[in-house]
């Protein structure tokens, strides 16, 4: 058996027994959701860094931008994802006080139960691509190391991380979690070592400012290469969703009082400066003069998006002991994010769909949820390709069909029925606009400047959720003049 084949299964037993030991240590059933409301601040902070700090999203993706755009990136992920974490410290304290656990829940109690699950249903749809993203990528990467074909590591990632999810719930999630931003961080960390090892191996060094990024043209140097439309469609489908993201809520949700959840949001704010700024940032850019484009198009060894750039680095650069240790790091990337994404994904199903309270929602019930979203995120796995379109997409949901219900908690005058409409609307919106965006006719109906963005989509699943709001409340008055 290979050092790698030995380093992972390593590693897998850790996580179940973790999730074995959080089990057998869980004194109320109800609390395989909620992990007791009492997380100090740092197991917040550690748990959201963790579950951002992910394969898919700034181990490849946010690198992958920098490659893309240089500099430019930033307005693409390090800075709406700062500037969420920011409306979240400020929002701690209100939500916080709620006796609610989840979002659906935190709906319901205000807009009733038609609003809960329709909120429950985006959520579950939202982890559901993201949970997937995250295997397909782990699976992709690990797989040439282990040798085996990408579909059955899939399979393997996702019956590790089900069954070590589906014995400790929640209070698994975090437990692993804290173990996982350190291997990832290390992981993160011997990347951009290799990558100025590369960049000191080369005749230039580091790339000139007039080497254009690989897909605007531009120089990478150039803070404006993604485009002002595209810049501002990010901030729009990306800023509400992520400023009440589920995810980092449930850690909010979680801690024991206002001040460790904002302290964990603070310890998140610093890793992610690090870890979805700085180093993707280095590695990015660094990447230009590792692997130039040939002929205006990206080399195959940094893949056909350049979302294999972290493979490439190892192939190239890394001495074998080290290429080991960075199997697990990668192995911890992979599950830090995909055992929230499932747990996330049960929560809807188990907790907020089924609507039966923690207590019924705790048990055999509980762990089949889990074990059903896992088995859902994995066949999502199996079929695959595009970070881009599943970030953005997902993103605009958690915009267009949950943040407007999550933020008029708050909010006086709101109806009821126009939440619920609201929420439903917005996802079939934005989820008929990419498909006929992307496979039909829309984009040629489109204005230039939207269409070239591709993310049009966004902005009508955004007008959907208005539409439907408004026809919801109307509706609700109507019957109530009626009954008048």
């Amino acid at each position: 058996m290979s050092a790698a084949w030995i380093a992972f299964l390593l590693y897998a037993a850790l996580a179940i027994g973790l999730g074995w030991r959080v089990q057998r240590r869980a004194a109320d059933p109800a609390t395989y959701w909620t992990a007791g409301r009492q997380l100090p601040g740092s197991a917040v902070g550690l748990s959201i860094s963790a579950g951002f700090m992910s394969v898919s999203w700034s181990c490849v993706y946010a690198v992958q931008l920098f490659y893309w755009y240089g500099l430019g990136a930033l307005w693409l992920i390090t800075i709406p994802w700062l500037l969420s974490l920011w409306g979240i410290y400020l929002l701690a304290k209100r939500y916080h006080a709620l006796p609610a656990f989840s979002q659906p829940e935190m709906v319901g109690q205000r807009f009733g139960p038609g609003a809960r699950k329709a909120v429950a249903l985006s959520l579950a749809l939202v982890f559901l691509v993201w949970g997937g993203a995250e295997m397909y990528v782990a699976a992709t990467l690990l797989a040439p190391g282990l040798g085996i074909p990408v579909p059955a590591l899939i399979i393997i990632i996702g019956l590790i991380v089900g069954l070590y999810s589906a014995l400790g719930g929640f209070g698994a999630v975090v437990a692993t979690d804290k173990m996982q931003y350190v291997l990832v961080g290390l992981y993160i960390l011997a990347m951009g070592w290799l990558a100025l090892q590369g960049i000191r191996q080369l005749p230039d060094g580091w790339p000139e400012v007039h080497i254009a990024a690989a897909k605007s043209g531009q120089s990478w140097a150039s803070l404006m290469s993604p485009g002002l439309a595209v810049i501002a469609l990010t901030f729009i489908g990306y800023l509400p969703g992520w400023i009440f993201e589920t995810d980092l809520w449930l850690r909010v949700q979680a801690a024991r009082d206002v001040r460790a959840a904002r302290r964990g949001v603070v310890i998140a704010g610093v890793s992610a400066l690090l870890f979805v700024g700085l180093l993707p940032l280095v590695i990015g850019i660094a990447a230009l003069g590792l692997f130039p484009l040939e002929g205006g198009v990206m080399p195959p060894i940094a893949g056909t998006e350049g979302d294999a750039i972290f493979a490439a680095l190892v192939t190239r650069y890394a001495p074998a002991w080290l290429a080991v240790l960075v199997a697990v790091g990668l192995v911890a990337a992979a599950m830090s994010t995909i055992d929230t994404c499932v747990n996330v994904m049960a929560l809807s199903i188990g907790y907020d769909l089924l609507n039966k309270g923690p207590a019924a929602a705790s048990g055999a019930r509980s762990r089949w949820a889990t074990i059903a979203a896992t088995a859902g995120t994995l066949l999502f796995a199996l079929n695959t390709q595009s970070l881009w379109d599943i970030f953005y997409l997902s993103s605009g949901i958690l915009t267009a069909a949950v943040a407007f219900p999550v933020a008029a908690i708050f909010i006086p005058k709101v109806r009821e029925r126009g939440v619920a409409a609201s929420s439903l609307a917005g996802l079939g919106g934005i989820l008929l606009a990419y498909f006929l965006e992307t496979y039909g006719p829309l984009k040629g109906w489109e204005p230039a400047w939207l269409a070239e963005t591709g993310l049009g989509f966004i902005l009508w699943g955004i007008l959907a959720a208005a539409a439907g709001y408004l026809a919801g409340s109307r509706r609700a008055a109507a019957g109530r003049d009626q009954e008048a």
